[in-house]
C-alpha cells in the first residue's frame, strides 16, 4: 500500500514535469513508514518511469523531484480495484482529501444501483461515529445504534410507562434487591452463551470504569450470580428507580475478549471506520428478526443533507397508511424534550465563589436571551428542560419604559461588581453552542466583564480536567421517551453539572431523588422533578437557554440525517417497498 500512497502523495504534492524540492522526511511522513522503506519505494518509481529523483548536492540542499506523467488514470484505476474487493477505506487514501465526501456520495448512488439479494438500509451522515462500547457513549447517534447492538436486561414500554423483558424473562424486588431470571439460549455475536456471570462482568466492568456514565450504576453494592440463569442487585439508593436504569443505553449487555467489545442485540457491528459504520443482522438473536438484512452509515461530511435519496422513507404512524400519503410535505412540529443550557461553575474563579456574584451572572445570562444568529425559526427560549408552551425567542422579562432585554441587561450589570480576572466560556462543535458561547463572550465584553470563549470537540469537552477548567459551560440535554431516566441522567451523569455543584448541593440533590423515588407512580414523579430543577435555577448554577423545535416525520419523506441525529429510525421495524 505504500506505493499507491505514494503515488496519490505526489498528485497533490507536485505538477507534472515541474521540479519541486522534496525531502525524504516529507516522503517518508506521507507514506507513514520508515525511510528505508520510503527510498524503497521512490526507486521504484523511478525505474517505472513515473519520477526522476536527484539527490540534493552539499548540505542543506533538498533533493528534487519530477513527476514525469500524470497519475490520475492509475490511480483510478487502482481506487476501482479497491472498492470491488469492499476495500472502501483503502480505496480513500488514494481520493485527495478536498474530494472525499463528493467521491463518497458518487460511490454510494452506485453502490446501490447494484444488484443485491440482501435488504440494506444506506444512511449518509455528516460525520463519523463514535465509540460504541457501551459503557462509553455519550452522544444521541452512539445511543441509538447501540440500542441495536446490545440487549438489556429490561427494555422501557414507552406507550405503558412500564418493563418489557429483554434479556431478562422475569423478574422481582424485595426490599432493596432485585432478582432476575435470564431466558434460555441466549448468545452474545460471537455464539457464545450470556449467562449470569456475562451480566455480571458488564455491570462490573461499567461501575469500575471512569466514563461518566458509570456515576448513576454506583448505587449497585453487590451482584450475586445464584445459578446461571439467576443473579440479584443490591440496590443501596435510589430502588424504584432500578428498572429504568436497566434500560439504559450504558447497561446494555457486552463482553470484552482482548479489548474487542461483543454485543448481544439484533445487529451485530461488522465494520467501523472513519468513513463506515455497518451493521449485520444477528441471525442467533433472541427476539424478533429485523426485516432489513444490515445498516450501513456512511460519514459523507457536510453533503450529507444535500444527498439525492434513492428512496422514500415513510412514516408508520396509523393516521399516514402508505396508500393516502400526499405528495406534498406533511410535517407536524413540536419542542424537543430537553433544552440548551449553560451551568457556572464556583470552584475556579474567585469572583464566583461569591454565592451573590454566581446568581447575578446566572440572571445576565437569562436577560442576554438567545444569540442574533440563530434561526428564530428553529428555537424558543426554555425555561426548563420540559417548559413546552407558548415559546418565544426572548426570555419573559418585565420590562420598564419599554427598555429592550439588552437595555435591561445593561442596567443590571451596572449595579454589579466586575470580576479582576477573565470568565472563561466552554462549549462544544455544535453551530448553536459556537454561536451562544461567542454571543455571551461579546456581550459580557460589552458590559465590562472581561470575557473568553473556548471550543472543543465533543469527547474532550467530557473530561471533567477542561469542564473544571472554566467558568461557564454550554451544552445541551435530549430527553427521551422514559423521563425517568433523562431526569436521572443528567440530575447524576452530567459532568458539565457535576463539576458546578458544591458538595452541599450535592447531597440536597441526592437526598431530594431518595425522597422521590419513593413515589411509585411514574406521572406523579415528574413534578417532583421540576421542582430539583427549579432549584438549581434558583441556586444560580443553571441556566435553560433554549428548546429546539422538532419537524416531525409525517411525511411522504424525511431526512434521514435528522432521522438517525434524533434516533427516530428505528432498525427493527423499518421495511422496504422496491
Amino acid at each position: 500500500m505504500h506505493y499507491w500512497k505514494a503515488l496519490a502523495f505526489l498528485r497533490s504534492r507536485v505538477l507534472v514535469n515541474q521540479p519541486t524540492s522534496l525531502s525524504l522526511t516529507e516522503v517518508t511522513n506521507a507514506l507513514g513508514c520508515t525511510k528505508r522503506n520510503a527510498q524503497l519505494v521512490i526507486k521504484k518509481l523511478v525505474s517505472e518511469g513515473w519520477i526522476d529523483w536527484k539527490s540534493g548536492v552539499g548540505r542543506g540542499n533538498l533533493p528534487t523531484l519530477t513527476l514525469l506523467k500524470s497519475l490520475d488514470s492509475e490511480l483510478e484505476v487502482r481506487i476501482d480495484e479497491l472498492l470491488s474487493d469492499n476495500k472502501v477505506d483503502q480505496a480513500l487514501d488514494l481520493v485527495d482529501e478536498s474530494q472525499r465526501d463528493q467521491f463518497l456520495l458518487g460511490y454510494i448512488s452506485r453502490y446501490q444501483s447494484l444488484p443485491t439479494e440482501l435488504d440494506i438500509l444506506q444512511i449518509p451522515f455528516y460525520r463519523g461515529t463514535h465509540c460504541l462500547d457501551p459503557i462509553k457513549v455519550t452522544r444521541r447517534t452512539e445511543a441509538h445504534i447501540t440500542s441495536y447492538l446490545f440487549s438489556n436486561l429490561l427494555r422501557f414500554n414507552k406507550s405503558t410507562h412500564s418493563f418489557d423483558g429483554d434479556l431478562a424473562i422475569d423478574w422481582y424486588q424485595t426490599e432493596h434487591r432485585w432478582h432476575f431470571t435470564l431466558r434460555k439460549g441466549l448468545v452474545f455475536h460471537d455464539g457464545s452463551p450470556i449467562l449470569a456471570q456475562d451480566v455480571k462482568a458488564h455491570f462490573q466492568r461499567l461501575i469500575g470504569s471512569s466514563h461518566h456514565n458509570s456515576q448513576q450504576f454506583k448505587c449497585i453494592s453487590a451482584i450475586t450470580v445464584i445459578d446461571p440463569l439467576h443473579l440479584c442487585f443490591d440496590i443501596n439508593a435510589n430502588t424504584g428507580y432500578f428498572p429504568s436504569l436497566l434500560s439504559c443505553s450504558a447497561a446494555g449487555v457486552a463482553k470484552e475478549v482482548g479489548g474487542k467489545i461483543i454485543g448481544s442485540g439484533s445487529f451485530k457491528l461488522v465494520e467501523q471506520s472513519e468513513w463506515l459504520t455497518r451493521l449485520e443482522v444477528f441471525s442467533s438473536y433472541h427476539g424478533h428478526r429485523p426485516w432489513v438484512d444490515g445498516i450501513e452509515i456512511w460519514n459523507v461530511g457536510d453533503k450529507a443533507k444535500d444527498y439525492e435519496m434513492h428512496c422514500d422513507i415513510v412514516h408508520s404512524h396509523p393516521h399516514y397508511q402508505h396508500s393516502s400519503i400526499s405528495n406534498e410535505l406533511a410535517e407536524i412540529e413540536q419542542w424537543e424534550k430537553g433544552c440548551e443550557y449553560a451551568v457556572i461553575n464556583p470552584h475556579r474563579h474567585t469572583w464566583l465563589s461569591n454565592r451573590q456574584h454566581l446568581k447575578s451572572l446566572s440572571e445576565l445570562l437569562r436577560l442576554l436571551g438567545i444569540a442574533k444568529d440563530i434561526s428564530l425559526d428553529t428555537v424558543g427560549y426554555a425555561e426548563g428542560m420540559l417548559s413546552t408552551s407558548n415559546q418565544s425567542t426572548q426570555p419573559k422579562i418585565e420590562t420598564a419604559n419599554n427598555q429592550s432585554p439588552l437595555q435591561m441587561a445593561r442596567q443590571f450589570a451596572d449595579q454589579l461588581s466586575k470580576p479582576k480576572q477573565p470568565l472563561k466560556i466552554l462549549t462544544y462543535q455544535l453551530f448553536d453552542h459556537i454561536k451562544m458561547a461567542r454571543h455571551y463572550c461579546d456581550r459580557l465584553n460589552e458590559l465590562g466583564f472581561i470575557c473568553e470563549y473556548q471550543v472543543l470537540e465533543f469527547p474532550e469537552f467530557c473530561q471533567p480536567d477542561n469542564l473544571k477548567d472554566a467558568d461557564i459551560l454550554i451544552s445541551g440535554e435530549v430527553f427521551s421517551d422514559n423521563l425517568d431516566s433523562s431526569w436521572m441522567g443528567w440530575l447524576q451523569s452530567s459532568i458539565a453539572l457535576e463539576v458546578c455543584l458544591t458538595d452541599e448541593q450535592k447531597q440536597w440533590r441526592d437526598e431530594s431523588l431518595e425522597r422521590l423515588w419513593k413515589i411509585t407512580d411514574y406521572q406523579q414523579r415528574q413534578p417532583a422533578f421540576l421542582d430539583i430543577e427549579a432549584q438549581l435555577i434558583t441556586f444560580g448554577i443553571y441556566r435553560p437557554i433554549f428548546h429546539v423545535k422538532q419537524q416531525l416525520n409525517y411525511a411522504k419523506t424525511v431526512n434521514p440525517v435528522e432521522q438517525l441525529a434524533n434516533g427516530w429510525i428505528d432498525f427493527n421495524q423499518i421495511t422496504m417497498r422496491r
